[in-house]
């Protein structure tokens, strides 16, 4: 916890001052804590590190923030569209930080909650479930509505600047949320411009690719490239644009900025880096978000003045009308003759298969093995014999022990005989076959010579 040592107010506007008590630590991050203000249910604090570095800069924006809330900020029901600073925290006579609309987070999710389809089909057990049973439509919605979001920022003179995932929240009424305003780029009424000097490589425009962001003034396109990012991602099942895809090129596939810089993307025209397999294709959208798209991926990369404005994507999805595919499983945008997400679950169902088909078939695509000096013929047996039990191919068949030691005879049994060996045994067989009726005939004789010697005496 930030140590405050003296007490805390807020200035009001005839020049005297409120003072606040804080309440609980709500979340703590690199710059500040965030905590609550007691009896004031729908406002929360951001203290600032006394040791921040560049605290006093980030205090003079704060300050002119403060001075310059923007219009739409709040809408007429009460929905926060920004957390825009809204009064100066002074601590004996010194800034030390400012009060900002207090967002309900047991309904609200960072974007990638909703875009990405594994996170949005299996929510977190302390997160809200909402996302679970969302559809296409409402991505749509949320794409929508971060559109107007965008053009609040822009209307009053500010760039995102750090136009990232964790920055934009959805509600479960799919309205959206832009938090950390703080480190937006903004530009005060004496004309100023407070740098924005942070940002995410997959969401930042090429133009920005090798500048010092903490030196290098940002424009409203850079935004615009990243809006239709984070829109092509609601739509397109998480996929992003410059990072999933099956690559063309020559050499390894580039980072996002350096595919952004080249206008390559999945689904551009005489793009490198084509759909992914397991990815719905842009081909499905209606043909007026296809031709954004383009101009914020392709005629954008090289000219950023062509990408589309907020305003410009917001008519384009309100004007998308949603209904189901041909099987009625899926939602596909009206009249769209191939839906997607079948194609998909298809191509898994056909990959499941090749995966568990008979091994014989998978045996063919495996690479010969090294020359060894084994005979060729005895691995080849051993590899389909390994592979017609059953075993995966390679591993050795277990020994198998006798049910009985092995004894002297049986050893002598198991040894394989000779040529001689068996000579031998047949010239044992004729002495037998002779010398056997041959002893018995000598024996007969000796008893009657004995018979007839008795019988004269």
């Amino acid at each position: 916890m930030t140590p405050l040592t003296g007490e805390l107010s807020v200035p009001r506007d005839d020049g005297d001052s409120v003072p606040i008590v804080l309440g609980p630590v709500l979340a703590k991050a690199g710059e500040g804590t965030i905590r609550m203000i007691e009896g004031r249910p729908g406002s929360v604090a951001k203290i600032f590190h006394p040791n921040l570095e560049g605290l006093p800069q980030k205090l003079e924006k704060v300050a002119a923030m403060v001075t310059s809330r923007p219009t739409g900020a709040t809408q007429a029901d009460g929905f926060t569209v920004l957390t825009w600073p809204t009064e100066m925290i002074r601590q004996n006579d010194a800034a030390v930080g400012y009060v900002m609309p207090r967002i309900d987070t047991t309904n609200a999710v960072e974007i990638h909650a909703l875009s990405n389809p594994f996170n949005r089909s299996n929510p977190l057990a302390h997160s809200p479930q909402w996302p679970a049973r969302a559809n296409w439509k409402h991505l749509v919605t949320a794409a929508a509505n971060l559109c107007v979001a965008v053009d609040v920022v822009h209307q009053a003179d500010a760039v995102v600047g750090d136009f990232q995932e964790r920055n934009v929240l959805v509600s479960d009424t799919c309205r959206v949320t832009l938090v950390d305003c703080d480190s937006m780029q903004f530009t005060d009424p004496a004309g100023q411009v407070h740098l924005c000097a942070v940002g995410r490589p997959d969401f930042s425009a090429p133009e920005l690719l090798g500048q010092d962001l903490s030196t290098h003034a940002r424009s409203r396109e850079s935004d615009l490239f990243a809006l239709a990012v984070h829109i092509y991602l609601l739509l397109l099942a998480g996929n992003h644009p410059f990072l999933r895809g099956t690559w063309l090129g020559t050499a390894e596939q580039p980072g996002p900025m350096t595919l952004a810089k080249s206008g390559d993307w999945a689904g551009g025209r005489n793009s490198r880096l084509q759909t992914h397999p397991l990815a719905p294709p842009v081909d499905f959208l209606p043909e007026e978000l296809r031709a954004l798209f383009a101009c914020a991926f392709t005629s954008g990369a090289t000219d950023p003045a062509t990408r589309p404005t907020a305003s410009q994507w917001h008519a384009a999805l309100l004007g998308v009308d949603v209904g189901d595919c041909f099987q009625g499983v899926h939602q596909v945008p009206t009249g769209t003759r191939t839906c997607p997400w079948c194609a998909i679950e298809l191509e898994r169902s056909r990959r499941r298969k090749a995966r568990i088909s008979p091994v014989p078939q998978t045996l063919a695509a495996v690479p010969a093995p090294a020359a060894r000096t084994t005979k060729p013929a005895a691995i080849t047996g051993q590899v389909a014999a390994s592979a017609a039990d059953g075993r995966p191919v390679g591993t050795r068949p277990a020994k198998v022990r006798p049910p009985f030691r092995a004894t002297g005879s049986t050893r002598r049994a198991a040894k394989p005989m000779s040529t001689s060996d068996d000579v031998g045994r047949s010239l044992y067989q004729l002495f037998l076959f002779i010398a056997v009726p041959s002893g018995i005939g000598v024996l007969i004789l000796v008893i009657f010579v004995i018979i007839e010697v008795v019988q004269h005496i």
